[in-house]
């Protein structure tokens, strides 16, 4: 019954990953389970962004104007677009 359990386990598995079709599952037209993974979120995340900036743009972990130049290291900030 394990063994029955794991590879019902193993198929749905497969099945999530490679969704039947005509078409080898390695073919080298599919696309790979990164393309698909990056498909679910196609918007970047800005979790990791402290601030974003939406008028001027990011400069370490605060915004300034978009005609100054940033002189900090890289920071939370982020630029909205």
């Amino acid at each position: 019954m394990k063994s029955f359990v794991t590879s019902a386990v193993t198929v749905v598995l497969l099945l999530a990953v490679f969704p039947h079709s005509s078409a080898s599952p390695i073919a080298a037209a599919s696309p790979s389970l990164m393309d698909r993974i990056e498909a679910l979120t196609p918007a970047p995340l800005n979790a990791a962004c402290c601030k974003t900036c939406r008028k001027g743009k990011a400069c370490g972990d605060s915004c300034i104007s978009a005609s100054k130049t940033c002189r900090k290291g890289v920071g939370c900030a982020c630029d909205a677009n």
